[in-house]
């Protein structure tokens, strides 16, 4: 199993712009001394002012923070961390691919990909929040459809420098598209979401599926789900990664309602203990959200894990 961390996450502890900068500048350079695989960012453009009240199931008292919805925006801040690392892969967890232009879309990804020496990781989603999509004038409702396209443009894209696309929402003749990737075909694409349009999503146009916070039972049952879904499109389930995002808490086990301890909570034994199940469930990916109150105690919770854990996972 490989591993990544991610950063200006909702449960970064940093809000301002001028923390997040720094937050950034320091866990990149943590993540990457540290061993792991890859450095990840999630995408927000704008969420209502009042997104508790309109969300209390995900924001709130006892929720995650609505101020920690301010994020970076994605591509800029993988730009970044990709001119202050040499070795680490860049990903995306999940770019909202129905706010952007495919094409242009497609030009920041390639550049990013040639910039950093071939170090993109794709990852996509559709999104979830309606007041998002109006407020970028993305049309919700198509938002699946929009997203297929998005991945099948990205694609022709990479493999033409003049590239020919004909959807329903796209189109592209007899223009020259650059740069093109330094990865072959394409930069991995990673699709995220756990509903059963995502693993179809995966199997059809993906080389990942990208899980959130689900438990090692879900996880192989979704595998088992994704490989039901590849044979009937005629893939070989070997070739579609199985990967997840989870939150990490190091040291201070969590528990939900049932009091049931929650996954990757808790003592090195503990998360180590929860990293085989998850092995043995068929993943192949974790990327972590160090959920820490202070900057200093994330980047002691990175250290922590590469000694604890990490070190051992790579023998």
């Amino acid at each position: 199993m490989k591993f990544g961390v991610a950063v200006t996450t909702s449960v970064t502890p940093a809000v301002t712009a001028g923390a997040q900068a720094e937050y950034v500048r320091r866990m990149a350079g943590a993540i990457e001394d540290a061993g792991f695989d890859s450095v990840w960012v999630s995408d927000r453009t704008l969420f209502p002012a009042d997104l508790a009240r309109r969300y209390p199931d995900r924001f709130g008292p006892g929720r995650a923070s609505p101020e920690a919805q301010n994020v970076l925006e994605s591509l800029a801040t993988l730009s970044f961390v990709g001119g202050s690392t040499r070795r680490l892969r860049l990903g995306v967890s999940v770019l909202v691919l129905p706010f952007r232009n495919p094409l242009l879309n497609a030009k920041m990804i390639t550049t990013l990909d040639v910039l950093s020496g071939g170090r993109v990781i794709y990852g996509v989603g559709v999104g979830w929040m309606p007041e998002e999509f109006a407020s970028m004038g993305a049309p919700y409702h198509r938002r699946g459809a929009v997203t297929d396209e998005h991945i099948e443009i990205f694609k022709a894209a990479c493999a033409q420098d003049v590239p020919e696309y004909r959807g329903k929402h796209f189109r592209t003749s007899g223009m020259v598209f650059f740069p093109r990737p330094v990865q072959e075909p394409h930069p991995p694409i990673w699709v995220g979401g756990n509903s059963r349009f995502a693993l179809r999503r995966s199997a059809r146009l993906g080389d990942a599926w990208h899980g959130i916070r689900l438990s090692p039972r879900q996880v192989g049952e979704a595998r088992q789900d994704l490989a039901r879904i590849c044979r009937a499109e005629g893939r070989d389930p070997r070739t579609v990664g199985v990967t997840l995002r989870h939150t990490l808490v190091l040291g201070d086990a969590r528990f939900n309602g049932n009091g049931d301890r929650l996954h990757l909570t808790g003592t090195a034994a503990q998360v180590r203990d929860d990293i085989r199940r998850y092995g043995e469930a068929g993943l192949d990916y974790l990327v972590l959200s160090v959920d820490a109150p202070s900057t200093r105690e994330t980047l002691d919770a990175v250290r922590r894990f590469a000694d604890e854990i990490l070190s051992e996972e790579q023998e």
